[in-house]
């Protein structure tokens, strides 16, 4: 059966249909549409450069203040392919921005609604560069830190991140209301981040499983890694070292008792058979038995 073209999936929210009308009543259909426009673009871009790379999207889909493109497979991929889709929507953006700013003169349009438009994009595509998550500098954001903190620590902080954010600009709405400014659009964003944050969950240690489960095709695209050592009591469960595993790293666990004398050294093969056969909360002087 042919796949449909990523194309056909594009789809407008509803809603957004009824914050067009409502804008329109208050005068600013307009604004509205040049808002949507920024935001399309945005959200394609991501689905072309995913497409190139050969990933699938799922839809593209356009909200009243924001939009999703849902790429299968996005999470699997190399930490550089995941760094190029989400790049590539606020580049696009801030590369109409600048298109439309050296023509300005030129154009025979609007001033007023160009250079709107020049505004829009420059605002969408820096926001969505803040480093928490679901925006696309939080994908950003992950992937640096895991490198120096772990996939689990690195997620954790950018979801947290995108929490405080949503909260902080609920306050904020709240706080112009209750001096008289009603700004529906900021609530609503916060509303968007917050529900993004929830929507997207953990996946820390997804992530560090992934990159173990793909190391044989990795080690053949890059022959030499750097070795991280750890070091732990064999009490700890196999989930709490693939929860501070690191991209692009091959890991060696040091095992040791209560005394901390050295019981033995688990390597990561070691430790994703046991995960796949006994489970994360396996301990790992168990694994030091089964291997004797």
């Amino acid at each position: 059966m042919e796949r449909m073209p990523w194309w056909r999936r594009f789809r407008v929210n509803p809603l957004f249909f009824v914050a067009i009308v409502i804008y329109w009543i208050a005068g600013g259909g307009r604004t509205a549409l040049i808002g949507f426009l920024a935001v399309t673009l945005h959200e394609l871009t991501h689905a072309v450069v995913a497409n190139l790379y050969g990933l699938e999207v799922s839809r593209v889909e356009i909200w009243p203040f924001g939009g999703l493109a849902e790429i299968q497979g996005l999470d699997a991929q190399d930490p550089y392919v995941e760094a190029m889709v989400a790049v590539s929507g606020p580049l696009l953006n801030f590369f109409w921005a600048a298109v439309a700013w050296a023509f300005l003169p030129v154009l025979s349009l609007d001033a007023k609604a160009v250079t709107f438009f020049i505004t829009a994009n420059l605002s969408i595509g820096a926001l969505n560069l803040l480093p928490v998550a679901p925006l696309d500098g939080g994908r950003l954001a992950r992937a640096f830190l895991a490198r120096s903190v772990g996939y689990q620590v690195a997620d954790q902080r950018v979801q947290e991140g995108g929490l405080w954010l949503a909260r902080s600009l609920f306050a904020v709405t709240l706080g112009l209301l209750a001096l008289g400014h009603i700004h529906v659009g900021l609530g609503t964003f916060a509303g968007f981040l917050y529900w993004g944050v929830w929507r997207s969950g953990h996946k820390g240690t997804y992530l560090a499983v992934r990159d173990l489960a793909e190391r044989l095709a990795g080690f053949q695209r890059r022959p030499v890694w750097p070795v991280d050592d750890f070091a732990a009591s064999s009490r700890v469960p196999i989930n709490k070292i693939i929860g501070i595993m690191r991209p692009l790293k091959y890991h060696r666990v040091v095992v040791l008792d209560d005394s901390m004398k050295r019981l033995g050294v688990i390597y990561e093969e070691t430790l994703l058979l046991a995960l796949q056969e006994k489970g994360p909360g396996c301990p790992l002087g168990d694994l030091l038995v089964d291997r004797d």
